[in-house]
């Protein structure tokens, strides 16, 4: 016969419980609404920068762009390889890290599949309205750009272990890059 201990009540935790819940809520919202705003950046960089029929190119062959922009001796491609380049990198590794947040716990591939699939629309779109140049060399830098935020996120997780201080941290980074969504989103005039 075995004697099973009473359960005793804890009202001293109800009160902390209604706490992390708001906190919870708190983070989970901060979070949701620095991912629209860096959308909505996203949006007005990749589709509404330029006027509607101003260009259209596309390009097909993997890495055609890089390596003319790494072979090329011309004066100031150097500044606009960088750009291009970096740019396309940076603009899609919060992509990563957003997409692994809310993918938690699921296999690098979807991840992946879901910045890819974000880049392919974006550059379809460029092409359909001829706003940009369609380039399967952009594909392949925002991928690894978010390939990139997808690897910091895991890193990050792997450091705190558990999911609530990962909502913490990614409710802290957000609210600590929001001035810059707001600064590049509202202060930067974007004409490419």
């Amino acid at each position: 016969m075995c004697v099973q201990p009473k359960p005793t009540a804890v009202t001293d935790d109800v009160p902390s419980r209604r706490l992390t819940t708001k906190r919870a809520k708190a983070e989970t919202a901060a979070i949701f609404a620095v991912f629209a705003l860096y959308a909505a950046f996203l949006l007005k960089l990749l589709l509404f920068s330029r006027v509607p029929g101003s260009e259209r190119s596309i390009n097909l062959i993997p890495f055609a762009s890089i390596a003319e922009y790494a072979f090329s001796h011309s004066p100031g491609t150097e500044k606009v390889a960088f750009a291009n380049v970096v740019g396309n990198i940076l603009t899609f590794i919060p992509l990563g890290v957003y997409a692994s947040w809310l993918r938690h716990r699921a296999a690098a591939w979807p991840t992946i599949l879901t910045v890819a699939s974000v880049s392919v629309a974006v550059e379809i779109i460029q092409s359909v309205f001829a706003v940009g140049a369609s380039d399967i060399d952009d594909v392949i830098l925002n991928c690894v750009g978010g390939l990139i935020g997808m690897l910091a996120f895991w890193l990050l997780s792997a450091i705190l272990r558990e999911r609530s201080r990962e909502r913490t941290a990614m409710g802290v980074f957000s609210l600590l890059s929001m001035p810059v969504w707001v600064y590049f989103f509202f202060i930067i005039r974007l004409h490419m």
